[in-house]
């Protein structure tokens, strides 16, 4: 069981002591402080089990502290620029200040839980403003068709930010979701950001740090073993996938099983092989959620063009989940592209874009382009064994 030892009181005597500071300038950045909400979260938590993960949002301090994470850790996290991004690895707590953020995560968490036949459980606490995205409504969906370890709560205060559900949807009525979505209903006694106070700016400057100070960045640098090969293209895909499938990593996308990723999979066993929707920001919030419980994926993108729809997930969170947790959560996640850029079945402008430049511009991972099977065998080779996220990149003009 969680925490249970906070009352409604010291709850809010620690966000006092949290507002205190900043009104006296010592935290001069973005603060998302709770309240309205304890008697409810108290009780939630009283169902939770010590090892059940909990993923939280911008506003988390009341989960953090009624999931035992350590006060006194909450509080230099809070100090140290991680209020919206706390973590602890050790209690499998877990936050993104990105809206819709954790969702496909906690899908993924739990379907990786219930491939070990786990008794643990994933919490995922989100606010009403999530509740009105595509991300949230897919991971609801993957989540009850395959009846996963997961519960939804949402926190609803009726207002995204400043805006209420009246003026987002022309409706104040709750929508109905499936029974692995829990809500209840709360007046926010605090503002959205800050304390609504003005804090003495010579102070905030004086106390401000960099960014890199904040969130240290993580050393991306590669180099990839060339080896002289006889395989063509082709075959070199199929056999680094053989090889990454004997390594134990799994594999997600759609036109898989059937399909094996147009023959690359063939030699892959089928219970290492998870056809997911069409829904790409699902699929790497997936693979992010199971790497969390120690598995390899692969994740299988038949077109550069498709991948735009995951953009969120992979340089929101994928690029950024090891430095924003200090190296706490990593996600050694390979992304399989393909560039569609020769050969039959040309299918038109939205079907055959390259977008290899602008990938290396949104994240800090290799994102590695492959032109000969030498370099395609290098590349999974280098995947393979990384401790973060790489992307490969293989062209179907060499098939």
């Amino acid at each position: 069981m969680s925490n249970t030892n906070w009352t409604p009181a010291s709850l809010i005597e620690f966000v006092d002591s949290i507002a205190e500071a900043h009104d006296k300038g010592h935290l001069p950045f973005a603060l998302h402080l709770a309240g309205g909400n304890e008697d409810q979260l108290i009780e939630i938590f009283s169902q939770i089990q010590d090892g059940d993960y909990v993923l939280s949002t911008h506003r988390n301090m009341y989960h953090a502290l009624l999931h035992g994470v350590n006060p006194e850790s909450v509080k230099k996290q809070i100090f140290d620029a991680r209020s919206m991004n706390l973590t602890d690895r050790g209690k499998n707590f877990y936050v993104s200040s990105i809206i819709g953020g954790t969702v496909a995560i906690a899908a993924g968490i739990a379907k990786a839980l219930q491939l070990a036949s786990s008794s643990k459980k994933v919490w995922c606490f989100l606010g009403d403003g999530t509740e009105d995205s595509g991300h949230f409504y897919e991971a609801v969906r993957y989540v009850d068709g395959y009846d996963l370890p997961c519960k939804f709560i949402i926190e609803d205060d009726g207002m995204a930010v400043e805006s209420s559900k009246q003026n987002r949807w022309g409706t104040n009525k709750d929508f109905r979701w499936p029974a692995c979505v829990q809500r209840y209903h709360y007046t926010k006694t605090r503002p959205h950001i800050r304390t609504g106070n003005f804090a003495p700016l010579d102070v905030m400057k004086s106390t401000m740090k960099s960014d890199e100070e904040y969130f240290p960045f993580i050393d991306q640098d590669y180099n990839l073993n060339i080896h002289p090969t006889n395989l063509s293209y082709k075959d070199a895909i199929r056999q680094s996938m053989t090889d990454l499938g004997n390594s134990g990593h799994i594999f997600l996308g759609y036109s898989i099983s059937p399909g094996d990723a147009m023959g690359s999979l063939a030699d892959v066993a089928p219970s290492q092989k998870i056809e997911t929707p069409v829904a790409e920001n699902l699929m790497v919030g997936l693979a992010m959620g199971m790497a969390f419980e120690g598995l390899k994926p692969v994740v299988y993108f038949e077109r550069h063009d498709f991948m735009l729809c995951a953009a969120d997930a992979i340089g929101n969170h994928l690029d950024k989940i090891e430095r924003m947790s200090h190296g706490e959560f990593k996600v050694p996640v390979i992304l399989k592209t393909v560039i569609d850029d020769g050969g039959l079945f040309y299918s038109g402008p939205t079907h055959s874009q390259d977008f290899t430049d602008a990938f290396r511009e949104l994240v800090s991972f290799p994102v590695i382009d492959t032109h000969s099977p030498e370099e395609v065998l290098a590349a999974y080779e280098y995947a393979r064994d990384c401790k973060g996220p790489v992307m490969v990149v293989e062209h179907k003009k060499y098939l």
